[in-house]
């Protein structure tokens, strides 16, 4: 049968295709239609609407389960290569701000050190311009994957033969207080002398707080919270009016006007921040973001 330019306009395209390996590698329209998030009815038309364009037969059903034939195989691999050449194009345009300028996407799972190297670069190449998401460990690890951004920074992030990585510092939980505090003349303070003092915890999941939570436990207290709260923000503003003494990494903030850092020796572990992107994503921009991290010296860009 011969297929009309029309028809094949028509019956060939990328949400087809990609329908077509959905099927193959579930095995299922229901199946695919989750993974793909379309509806089952939409997927079964899909692969019909392929079949009808170019006279083809693709599955055979089998114990209930569609197997593709050896040619829907050979037009699987093309449409991988196909969907693989989409995604490379997005993040090349991804690149390009509004105004057309070069953009630089960031992942931090902490504001610092990423926001000071970010202002680092800035300062080095002011026409560029940078987006910056923030979330959690998990989340951040996912956008550099799906290459959601170019680069990012993590605590602590596991050594993964995906990623290249470069440790821009390593940091430690410190105690924080009001500059009127009496501890704010103190270089040390023990968790003992700390569990007498009205205390400002973060909430349960945040990293600075297991820390916390574990010093204090083996250390044999188990004091109370005056106040908790959700964010590092929030602990720092809470610290500055003298509600209590808090916790924070030690580059944790740029910040010094109103609060006052102070060693607490039984926090004895430290965590890496890491610079990390995917291995094959070699481009300007994200080497441009490893060399200045390489540069990076948290004592004299950020308070201690």
């Amino acid at each position: 049968m011969k297929v009309s330019v029309s028809e094949t306009a028509t019956g060939l395209s990328l949400s087809r295709l990609r329908a077509l390996t959905a099927v193959a590698e579930e095995g299922s329209y229901s199946a695919a239609a989750r993974r793909i998030g379309i509806s089952h009815t939409a997927v079964a038309q899909q692969i019909r609407d392929l079949e009808r364009a170019y006279d083809i037969h693709l599955f055979d059903r089998l114990r209930g389960v569609l197997n593709p034939t050896p040619a829907c195989l050979e037009l699987c691999d093309i449409a991988t290569r196909m969907q693989q050449a989409q995604r490379d194009a997005e993040h090349v345009l991804a690149r390009r701000g509004p105004s057309g300028k070069h953009r630089l996407r960031v992942g931090l799972g902490n504001s610092m050190p990423g926001i000071a190297i970010v202002g680092r670069i800035l300062n080095l190449h002011p026409t560029l311009t940078v987006s910056v998401e923030s979330g959690s460990h998990q989340d951040i690890m996912a956008a550099v994957s799906r290459r959601e951004v170019d680069v990012a920074v993590l605590p602590n992030l596991p050594v993964d033969s995906r990623f290249r990585r470069f440790p821009v510092l390593s940091q430690e939980v410190v105690a924080i207080v009001a500059p009127d505090s009496p501890l704010s003349t103190h270089k040390d303070v023990t968790l003992e002398h700390l569990a007498t003092r009205p205390l400002v915890f973060r909430s349960s999941g945040s990293s600075t707080q297991k820390v916390v939570d574990r010093g204090f436990r083996q250390a044999g207290f188990t004091p109370e919270p005056r106040l908790t709260a959700d964010t590092r923000d929030a602990v720092y503003e809470a610290v500055a009016l003298g509600i209590g003494v808090g916790f924070m990494w030690r580059y944790g903030t740029y910040r010094s006007d109103t609060v006052r850092r102070i060693r607490v020796p039984e926090f004895r572990s430290t965590v890496d921040e890491v610079v990390f992107a995917l291995a094959d994503e070699r481009n300007a921009l994200t080497d441009l973001f490893f060399n200045v991290a390489r540069q990076f010296r948290p004592e004299t860009t950020m308070k201690t």
